[in-house]
């Protein structure tokens, strides 16, 4: 009888454990750099959050994800953080320089973690210190304060670091002089030889070039997507608020 009651106390333990167990989402299609999973931000300020990021990612290639979860179910913060930055590849893949930045708010703690290439830069002891200035921000609640303060910290912590080489293309002033040129002197050939359809091919040809060079421009600054294949680590630190 004894034997019996404790084997249905083990399977119902283990069942616990399961359900208890925080699972990683799997990777979206579209990673945003901010996952509100518990809705503590209003739009407008993960709007906010989203573009400082994304734009933070082009001009150095660095990735900072925030996930914000409800529960860890007894689980190490850093741990959870560490996984999920792996598993969504937060990071350039020759650079890993993504940061994983994690707050379970039921729990009451946070995490902050570092890809390989971060680890030189951003510190254990920078990231406790990070931590430890915003515990009075997350205990009142400001969550989107505490974020906004923790990025920006990083930002001042990495200055010129991971700078993103973006290969703009533009024509230099000698070459717009010279379709300038080129083209007065088409308009003139065809005053005199009065080859008007070399005029209309001419005004084509201008018009594509002119097109050509707004998409490669608009090309240059289309690349909002996170996830580019970093490794993480282990480095970083976690905190109670």
């Amino acid at each position: 009888m004894n034997k019996t009651i404790q084997f249905i106390i083990l399977i119902f333990s283990c069942i616990n454990l399961v359900k208890g167990q925080l699972n990683i989402p799997e990777i979206p299609k579209k990673i945003s750099p901010i996952q509100d999973n518990v809705g503590v931000l209003s739009r407008k300020q993960i709007k906010k959050l989203n573009e400082q990021l994304i734009l933070y990612s082009k001009i150095t290639s660095t990735e900072i994800l925030v996930s914000i979860i409800n529960n860890l179910h007894g689980e190490d913060p850093n741990v959870i953080a560490y996984k999920w930055g792996e598993k969504w590849k937060i990071g350039n893949f020759h650079k890993n320089n993504g940061i994983v930045i994690l707050l379970s708010v039921n729990d009451r703690k946070i995490s902050i973690q570092n890809g390989y290439g971060i680890e030189p830069y951003l510190t254990d002891f920078l990231t406790t210190k990070i931590i430890r200035k915003i515990k009075p921000i997350l205990k009142n609640g400001l969550y989107y304060k505490a974020i906004d303060y923790s990025i920006q910290e990083i930002f001042k912590i990495l200055k010129d670091k991971y700078k993103k080489n973006h290969t703009k293309k533009v024509f230099p002033k000698w070459n717009l002089l010279i379709y300038i040129s080129v083209f007065f002197l088409l308009l003139l050939f065809i005053y005199k030889t009065r080859d008007y359809p070399l005029l209309l091919n001419t005004l084509l040809f201008m018009d594509f070039l002119n097109k050509f060079h707004n998409h490669e421009h608009e090309e240059n600054f289309n690349e909002d997507e996170f996830g580019g294949g970093g490794h993480f680590g282990g480095g970083g630190s976690s905190g109670n608020w």
